[in-house]
Formats: structure tokens, C-alpha cells, sequence
């Protein structure tokens, strides 16, 4: 004879839904991030940093807002789980030096982001020539120092866990007693 655990399953559904809000807050909320300035000098047939600046600024993990939308609940019986589409991982894991981003998704970025080359000394935008450019020197320092990673999942599953045990532990017993006293 089987035991239906119905309030169990119930709680996991809850829960699931809480943990998928946890990580689109986590990532809107705007929280200390570093900012790397380098300056460059060509050796031989590649480039090298001269000098790098780090300056800490505040910010939030959104760009297209296409993530947060797509983190959605998804339990499966007992099982808590959520969904979210592929580019979670980037964000959670980071990315390591070595490994720069596809040109293709640099430039839609830079596209949505409407960031435009500018002259520093008159302040005005450069040519779209210069904009080629400009998406090479940051995939360059991406190269050379990495995107730093944000485990967005991990913190918000960290943040709903200790309720969520009391509540499963709950709902277990009253599934154990419904099923034993029928």
C-alpha cells in the first residue's frame, strides 16, 4: 500500500515557487560588483596589460531582463526544482580567463545595452569603425581577466532552505499520520 504524500508535494510546489522569486530578487537587487580598468601595450604578436584598476560599484545582474523572466517554478513530487534558460550558467559560474565571449553575442549586448564608443577628450560618440573596436578591447579583457561568477541559485536556495525543512518536516507527519489512520 502506497502512501500519498499530497500536503508534501504541496509544500515542494510552494517552495519551488519561493525559491524561483529568490533568484530573480537576487539577481535585481543591486549589490557591490568590481569594475576592471586596464591599459594595454602590444608585445610581439599579442597584447599585454601594463596596468589594471579594480573599483567596486553597485549593480544588478539584469541586462535584457530575459533571464529573470525565464527562472519559473518546476517541482516534480518531492522533488523542489526551478528552470531558467542557458544563460544562468554564465552568470552563476562566471567565466575564466583564457576564454573570450562569441562576437555575435558581445554585439547584440553592446546593441541592447546602447553602449557607444566616445572620445574622452571632447566627450563626443566615435564612428561605428570605432564601435568594432570597442567590442574587441572589452572581449580582450574578458579574455585576460574573466567575468566574475554570481551563484545567484545557490544563495537563494541557502535562503529558503531552513524554512522550507521545518515545513516539509511538517507536512511529512501529518502525509505519515493520514496515511497510517485511515
Amino acid at each position: 500500500m502506497a502512501t500519498a504524500f499530497k500536503s508534501s508535494e504541496k509544500i515542494v510546489a510552494e517552495y519551488s515557487k519561493k525559491w524561483a522569486i529568490a533568484c530573480r530578487n537576487m539577481l535585481e537587487v543591486k549589490r557591490p560588483r568590481v569594475s576592471i580598468r586596464a591599459k594595454w601595450k602590444k608585445v610581439g604578436g599579442g597584447w599585454q596589460v601594463v596596468s589594471a584598476t579594480k573599483k567596486t560599484f553597485r549593480g544588478n545582474y539584469v541586462a535584457s531582463g530575459q533571464l529573470v523572466a525565464s527562472i519559473q517554478p518546476d517541482p516534480k513530487g518531492l522533488t523542489m526544482g526551478i528552470t531558467m534558460n542557458k544563460t544562468a550558467d554564465y552568470v552563476q559560474n562566471g567565466r575564466k580567463p583564457g576564454k573570450g565571449i562569441p562576437l555575435d553575442s558581445m554585439r547584440n549586448w553592446v546593441k541592447m545595452k546602447r553602449i557607444q564608443p566616445r572620445d574622452l577628450s571632447t566627450g563626443k560618440f566615435k564612428s561605428k569603425a570605432n564601435a568594432e573596436g570597442m567590442r574587441f578591447m572589452m572581449n580582450r579583457k574578458i579574455k585576460y581577466f574573466g567575468i566574475e561568477p554570481f551563484p545567484f541559485v545557490d544563495q537563494a536556495r541557502q535562503q529558503i532552505l531552513p524554512s522550507f525543512n521545518k515545513a516539509l518536516t511538517q507536512a511529512m507527519k501529518q502525509d505519515i499520520k493520514k496515511g497510517l489512520f485511515k
